[in-house]
């Protein structure tokens, strides 16, 4: 053994997790774990002190907080302060870090504060980003446990220069829910009447109009953007994931085209020879693992393969159920990590990660891939103006670069029409697609 090795007294699960994440993923080092303090003692290599016992100069420590050795989900006493330009909590009075940067880590990544049932969810149930710890202390714009990480890979090559580190690579992840494939192709006889009266009965002209054009094929449906996406895509050579939704049941949040009619398989079969096709389990499935078969199944019909990977509609995660479900059904990665209503990284990080089910105390066989951008986010939510978009988008790609980490934002079809509700952020995800590559 010549690289990092770790003492602690007691080798937890929560702990091996972190440092896996951290000495594997993110600033990448072999290692291994001891226990016995007298081998620890001995060793002429670098080492790393995960204990409050003190036992030489030679060595970088951490003192624990606690977190890492319990189990079960409790209340925790957090008060955050300022190391640098870095945000820390669970402070330590000793030792090479003025905090428990592993504890702190899992607490973040480990999404434990939404497990918490005083937290009020809004009208989709899902967790509020303004009760979350990043928000309320102004840190969720970055990627904060990859900051930490880089500062611990500080003060360990300060202490032994010949620790080899090997980086990390940024890649970009471009992304496209297809929540509703065509705004008028593709429906029943019973829907497209059902439509028509409504609009009449708002006086929606231009919308009849439209309708009517685009049913006579005069006008390009505007919800169909696939076109101009795969040229895009293909012109910096980009493999996106579009996510389907393929609710079997139509509501009011799940209205996309049945993936059995014809329209919507040849888009399908298209879409899988320039792209990953994954699932988008719908409002209605509620992490059901029965309904979301379903719907996977009806998918996979129209393309080779299986699919593996997941995002859920209106981005709803229950934890630790939506991530049971996923593996339940063979799917390995998710990519549902983001507040929808604000920008920035909802786990603190930028890197992926196995999912850590905090009530079963296990580490699931699914990977969690974090977006921190949003259209509907940047529009609806923020009501951001399009000539403002850029510079927060540019300030989000350039810190996941920094940290080399994965930049994964979130399109729909419907967004990159550039017009009507649209007008003029075309050109922004353009501009966003260009600064990212």
């Amino acid at each position: 053994m010549t690289g990092l090795l770790i003492y602690t007294p007691e080798i937890s699960l929560r702990l091996k997790y972190i440092v896996e994440l951290f000495f594997d993923s993110i600033i990448k080092t072999p290692f291994l774990f001891t226990a016995d303090g007298e081998a620890f003692r001995t060793y002429d290599g670098p080492k790393l002190n995960y204990s409050a016992t003190v036992f030489s100069e030679n060595e970088v420590q951490i003192v624990p907080h606690g977190l890492l050795t319990e189990t079960g989900i409790k209340a925790q006493s957090i008060n955050v302060s300022e190391w640098g330009t870095l945000k820390i909590f669970f402070q330590s009075g000793a030792g090479s870090l003025p905090f428990d940067i592993f504890s702190a880590s899992f607490f973040l990544v480990s999404r434990y504060e939404e497990y918490f049932v005083q937290y009020s969810k809004d009208k989709h149930n899902r967790f509020r980003h303004q009760n979350s710890l990043a928000y309320k202390n102004h840190f969720l714009d970055v990627p904060l446990v990859n900051l930490w990480a880089e500062e611990l890979k500080k003060v360990l090559l300060a202490k032994y220069p010949s620790l080899a580190f090997s980086n990390g690579t940024y890649s970009f992840i471009p992304t496209v829910d297809v929540d509703i494939a065509y705004a008028h192709l593709g429906r029943s006889l019973a829907i497209t009447l059902g439509s028509i009266a409504k609009a009449i009965t708002k006086f929606d002209f231009r919308f009849l109009i439209e309708k009517k054009l685009v049913l006579l094929r005069l006008k390009k449906d505007p919800y169909d953007t696939f076109g101009y996406q795969e040229k895009l895509f293909q012109k910096y050579n980009l493999r996106p994931i579009y996510f389907i939704l393929a609710g079997q049941i139509r509501g009011a949040h799940d209205k996309n085209i049945s993936s059995g009619n014809s329209r919507m398989k040849r888009l399908l079969a298209k879409l899988s020879t320039y792209a990953e096709v994954g699932i988008h389990p719908s409002y209605r499935s509620e992490s059901n693992a029965k309904i979301v078969a379903q719907e996977i199944k009806s998918v996979e019909q129209s393309i080779p393969g299986k699919i593996t990977c997941s995002r859920q509609h209106f981005l709803r995660i229950n934890l630790p159920q939506t991530y049971r479900c996923l593996v339940e059904l063979g799917i390995t990665d998710d990519y549902t990590m983001i507040h929808a209503g604000a920008l920035g990284f909802r786990a603190s990080i930028c890197t992926p990660f196995f999912f850590y089910d905090l009530q079963a105390e296990e580490v699931l066989p699914v990977k969690v891939h974090s977006s921190a951008v949003m259209d509907g986010m940047l529009k609806d939510y923020l009501r951001i103006l399009p000539q403002d978009a850029p510079l927060m988008m540019e300030e989000i790609i350039s810190k996941t670069k920094k940290c080399n980490g994965e930049f994964i934002p979130i399109l729909h079809n419907h967004s990159l029409d550039g017009s009507g509700h649209w007008k003029d952020w075309k050109q922004v995800f353009e501009g966003m697609i260009e600064s990212a590559v």
